[in-house]
């Protein structure tokens, strides 16, 4: 979990539709707004599916969060008071007790609770470490086998030999963490890994036998990383707090590093037909085209072998059971494309190979959203899309209001927005870290509190779970100019440590996102072994199980972010648009990227007057279009939202009722508020041989950290 705040600024512009009726509506005032002076009615039933009616009347488990409960023994009476007092759809597990999986009565213990959870109707992951990061398996995988040991290589320029191997565990997060200082294993070397799933994901299948393991959701793998960067010391007051399992070297000097792994000469030459030793020195500054191209390659190999050996041995195993859980987690320190480099040398591919991608959200301020939380969500979310999946999954928490200001838990208001803004990006799975219940401490945190967030999730998800998030608009993840960029350093890391080039590219794929937040429009990200598919003319494949192929059909255009290595592509006839940052008109405040991309950016909200800081995300479901809007701030919005933007990535779906001249003329739209379940038919008298087509604009009324998803019901 990354403990290390971001900020950054947060501006919008936009406008749109004056409204002439208004309709008010209890608690929310909604209305729809119509060009000419037809009437309008209230339905008396609701204009949505009644399977999703159901479902958001009362969400069944699969819809409303788990709860992390590390290593603790349920009972009967337990499982019911998470359910029923609390909310909870399920809960997320390992095992627990001394000796964590040395000790055999443990497991017993484990597949009781296992039992008894499932009994109560309850879903079950599997959290496969003893706390994080995941790999070490509570120490064990290095028990007896201290060859496994997480390497780097580093560069002394004090040095009669400046370049040389040496274990990796001082001054990285494997000894700065606020679970304990532990020597972390290799996660670049298959052995460390085989050891790992062997002591961890085979245990629990082994002892939970077939019929039980196939009841478990999903593997819950936290925060792997490739260790060799100094991420900064965690503060004091929690520092004192960490045990420490192995101790650490006061003498070790703290030097520029890289992961390394003992064969990793012999796959650089393999895949680059050249030798690597020679050209050690690029790896650690240099500005030459050597350099720069040695360090592409090098990080490029790394991301590939931290792939290969780490993740894809774990989702194989996984798949090795079709019935079994699924693979999921998160990395670490999300926030920071700079950051990715040296934790995963390409964070998107290593997230494209869970099954179920995640993210860490240890913030619930909402508007965190706005100072780079965004970035967080836009990687997993993107992900999902990218390898032709749905779910995602965030680990939620207030920790860093719990850790800093008067050191409280937030309010369920704020719990509720956070959860809206994770659910705009496409997150359906939440599992909590929240405490539950406070006493005198924090009277506002209790079961019913915590009863009504997960209410407030189960409903989205009623709607959302099982729609599909439209972001049409591309944003590249100039991963492979990053990694030309970075120089390894010994300090803590920062942009500041870094080129003034490889800051502006950073800055530059930032801004671009945040402006397209702050303008709600969404977009996903794409890397370039992604886009090879267009490049390559296969526009037209879908995406499918057997087939494995990106349906690149959803996108309409891409931006580029500042110094892209790349020349314009050849889209194979495709009816694609390109935006470059770096033009003769460069591109860079708000109103411009909007402006750029407005062309070909998909169904959203224009708001009127325009607010950057409300959320939305877009969505499609058997023929229905679906916008959520969530208010982050503790002021009320009042104005009009109208359905806008490009719809041609909606002729995927074969929905002819999903054009943008059918939702202007749509005779049926329906508003449904998350937080207390009511529900608000808008009917609009169908049109008579009009010349000209309507506008519509919904009213909207948003008060502090509340949430409304408005959804077409034309079909």
């Amino acid at each position: 979990m990354n403990i290390f705040p971001k900020i950054s600024k947060s501006l919008f512009l936009g406008n749109f539709f004056v409204a002439i009726f208004i309709f008010i509506f209890a608690l929310n005032y909604i209305g729809l707004f119509a060009q000419d002076n037809q009437d309008n009615q209230i339905s008396q039933e609701p204009a949505i599916p009644e399977s999703w009616n159901a479902e958001w009347q009362n969400p069944s488990n699969e819809m409303r969060p788990l709860q992390i409960i590390h290593g603790r023994n349920v009972t009967e009476s337990d499982a019911a008071y998470y359910r029923d007092q609390c909310g909870l759809g399920g809960l997320v597990i390992n095992v627990g007790g001394s000796g964590y999986i040395r000790n055999d009565d443990n497991w017993k213990r484990f597949v009781e609770t296992f039992k008894t959870i499932r009994n109560a109707g309850l879903r079950v992951w599997i959290y496969d470490e003893e706390g994080y990061p995941s790999l070490s398996a509570g120490g064990a995988v290095l028990e007896g086998h201290p060859e496994l040991d997480s390497l780097e290589l580093v560069y002394d320029s004090e040095a009669e030999s400046p370049f040389y191997v040496r274990d990796c565990y001082e001054f990285t997060h494997a000894s700065n963490n606020v679970c304990a200082a532990r020597r972390y294993p290799n996660p670049l070397d298959i052995r460390a890994v085989q050891r790992f799933m062997e002591l961890t994901h085979k245990r629990y299948k082994k002892e939970l036998g077939d019929d039980l393991y196939r009841q478990a959701e999903a593997f819950f793998t936290d925060e792997p990383s490739l260790m060799a960067v100094d991420l900064g010391q965690i503060q004091e007051d929690i520092r004192k707090q960490v045990p420490t399992r192995d101790p650490l070297d006061p003498n070790k000097k703290n030097l520029p590093r890289v992961p390394w792994v003992d064969d990793l000469e012999e796959r650089y030459f393999e895949k680059y037909q050249e030798e690597l030793r020679p050209h050690f020195i690029s790896l650690f500054q240099g500005d030459s085209e050597t350099d720069r191209r040695i360090r592409r390659q090098f990080w490029t190999l790394i991301g590939e072998l931290n792939r290969q050996r780490f993740y894809q041995p774990i989702q194989a195993f996984c798949h090795s059971d079709p019935k079994g859980p699924v693979a999921s987690g998160h990395t670490l320190y999300e926030e920071d494309v700079l950051i990715h480099i040296p934790l995963d040398g390409n964070k998107l591919e290593a997230l494209k190979t869970f099954d179920l991608p995640g993210l860490d959200m240890l913030n619930s301020d909402p508007m965190a959203f706005h100072y780079g939380a965004w970035v967080a969500a836009a990687f997993p979310c993107s992900a999902a899309t990218l390898i032709g999946e749905r779910r995602t999954m965030s680990e939620v928490s207030d920790f860093s209001q719990l850790n800093s200001g008067d050191k409280k838990p937030v309010s369920l208001e704020k719990m509720e927005a956070t959860a809206a803004w994770h659910c705009a990006w496409g997150v359906t799975e939440f599992t909590l870290y929240y405490g539950i219940k406070y006493g005198e401490a924090a009277p506002w945190r209790n079961e019913e509190s915590h009863k009504k967030y997960c209410d407030f999730v189960g409903r989205i998800n009623a709607i959302l779970r099982n729609a599909t998030p439209i972001r049409p608009v591309l944003l590249y993840y100039p991963i492979e100019e990053l990694q030309e960029e970075y120089r390894p350093v010994a300090e803590k890391i920062s942009q500041r440590t870094q080129s003034q080039k490889l800051q502006e590219i950073a800055d530059s794929f930032h801004r671009i996102g945040t402006s397209l937040g702050q303008c709600q429009i969404p977009f996903t990200i794409i890397d370039q072994e992604s886009l090879t598919p267009l490049l390559q003319g296969n526009a037209d494949l879908e995406f499918n199980e057997s087939n494995k192929q990106l349906d690149l059909s959803q996108f309409n255009g891409i931006i580029f972010p500042r110094h892209s290595l790349h020349k314009p592509f050849d889209w194979k006839n495709r009816s694609f648009q390109e935006v470059w940052v770096d033009s003769d008109q460069p591109i860079s405040t708000p109103a411009e990227i909007r402006d750029a991309v407005d062309s070909f950016a998909g169904p959203h909200l224009k708001l009127n007057p325009p607010n950057d800081h409300l959320i939305a995300g877009t969505f499609e479901r058997d023929g229905h279009l679906i916008y959520l809007l969530s208010n982050p701030t503790d002021s009320l919005y009042e104005g009009t939202a109208s359905p806008a933007g490009n719809f041609e990535c909606l002729k995927k779906f074969d929905r002819k009722s999903l054009s943008e001249n059918s939702l202007n003329n749509s005779t049926q739209w329906t508003v449904l508020n998350p937080q207390n379940g009511n529900i608000s038919n808008l009917s609009l008298a169908s049109p008579e041989k009009e010349s000209q087509s309507k506008t519509v604009a919904l009213a909207v009324r948003l008060e502090p950290y509340s949430t409304l998803l408005f959804i077409n019901s034309c079909r």
